[in-house]
């Protein structure tokens, strides 16, 4: 505070002690005046009271100047200080505002870059920079066209510039299928900035689009063959199928298990639907393993025996208890076992078995079918994915979404499923379930 207020005191007190050196000459003056009009007009002289009003007031003029330099020193200085306290909050609040616009560009999904006339980056944001592939820091300072690859981007910038007129694309960005959305709009040109650049990635609404598109195309598919063939049922019994018994009640039943296929496959789409969206509820509880196995593999020992097919468990005694809905995941080895019957010739072997992994138990259901090919392998699992050129052959073919349903079950207890397959010699399929904590 001295430092700052020694300035401005000097300053005050300097203006006021010459002010009172004026008056005190102004007033020495007046008196020489009045005393030599004294000394003509009475032949006297006034010089001593002149002398006695100089003496006393000279001082108290002198005190009351420093008093009021050193007061309005104080009053400026604070007044000096009120107004940089104002002009430091303003700076720190703009500093505020340009630090958040910064952080939240800098991770903004959307790219964002600033142009200025010739093209060159003044700003570009992280999301930008990996869309164009080029570290952020050395991006500044080039021209766009040089950065940006993609010769439809070049075109769409150009053709913003020309027109000063905003310009908008789709483009595939790779190879890779990645899409993006530019958008070119001219600004007014403030501090060097005179085009904004928008990037927005669409690769997954691509993506997504295209997922539903293919869904659409597979339901379609799945349920015009048994609208098919009951059409072509029905029409062969109006021709006069429908007279000859034996015949007509052949029909009829072709037609039944065409029916029987688009109820399974509407039920199947049914419950992928409600278990993705979370409508199906799971009443989760500790659940002994013999239980979710034994159960499933009494239903298709019939199945397994018309094939001559051996079905085996192997359940030790102290497995430790697991978190599960009885009913779904019954539902999930029950799929597994039909797979595992269906492509598995006759007198082959078909086993299920449980061990403990870390906190899960892992069940597996191994056969010795045909296998599957690799490249079919990692897909297995997606809805409608059918491997045709292996497990498929010869067997009658589901709806392909029985694996689905499967995945989405266990991801909903938490677990892992995966499958391993050795194309033909058989295919294991595995289910891991976290243990109960004690």
């Amino acid at each position: 505070m001295g430092k700052s207020l020694a300035p401005n005191t000097i300053f005050y007190r300097r203006m006021a002690l010459t002010q009172a050196l004026i008056l005190i000459i102004a007033v020495a003056a007046v008196a020489s005046w009045l005393n030599l009009e004294s000394c003509q007009q009475t032949a006297g002289c006034a010089r001593t009271v002149i002398g006695w009003v100089l003496g006393i007031s000279i001082p108290v003029v002198v005190l009351v100047a420093w008093l009021w330099g050193s007061w309005y020193a104080n009053k400026t200085l604070v007044i000096t200080n009120q107004l940089e306290r104002d002009y430091n909050r303003q700076v720190g609040l703009v500093e505020f505002q340009r630090q958040r616009n910064q952080i939240v560009m800098q991770h903004l999904a959307d790219g964002v870059l600033l142009l200025n006339k010739k093209g060159e980056i003044r700003l570009i944001n992280r999301a930008a920079a990996d869309m164009l592939d080029i570290p952020q820091a050395k991006a500044i300072g080039q021209l766009f066209s040089s950065v940006a690859w993609n010769h439809e981007l070049i075109d769409l910038w150009q053709a913003c510039r020309l027109d000063q007129s905003e310009q908008r694309g789709t483009l595939e960005l790779d190879r890779q299928g990645r899409f993006l959305e530019a958008i070119f709009t001219p600004i007014q040109p403030q501090e060097g900035v005179s085009y904004l650049v928008v990037l927005q990635d669409l690769t997954r609404i691509r993506r997504l689009e295209s997922i539903r598109r293919d869904f659409i195309g597979n339901v379609s598919h799945e349920l015009l063959t048994p609208i098919a063939s009951v059409k072509a049922v029905v029409e062969t019994l109006e021709d006069g199928a429908l007279d000859n018994r034996e015949i007509a009640l052949k029909f009829l039943g072709r037609a039944a298990d065409e029916v029987d296929s688009m109820t399974q496959l509407v039920n199947e789409l049914l419950t992928l639907t409600r278990i993705e969206s979370g409508v199906t509820e799971f009443k989760f509880s500790p659940t002994a393993v013999s239980e979710l196995l034994l159960r499933p593999v009494e239903r298709f020992a019939e199945q397994a025996g018309r094939k001559e097919i051996e079905l085996s468990v192997d359940v030790p005694l102290e497995m430790p208890l697991v978190l599960a809905d009885c009913e779904q995941v019954w539902q999930v080895i029950r799929n597994f076992l039909h797979n595992a019957i269906k492509h598995t010739p006759r007198s082959g072997k078909v086993s299920v078995s449980a061990s403990q992994m870390g906190d899960e138990v892992v069940l597996a259901i191994k056969d010795t079918g045909v296998g599957i090919y690799p490249d079919d392998l990692p897909r297995i699992f997606e809805r409608f994915y059918k491997a045709d050129r292996s497990r498929n052959r010869g067997a009658v073919s589901g709806t392909g979404l029985g694996l689905s349903i499967a995945k989405h079950i266990v991801l909903a207890h938490n677990g892992r499923v995966w499958a391993e397959s050795d194309l033909g010699k058989g295919s294991t399929f595995f289910l891991a379930l976290p243990i109960v904590d004690e």
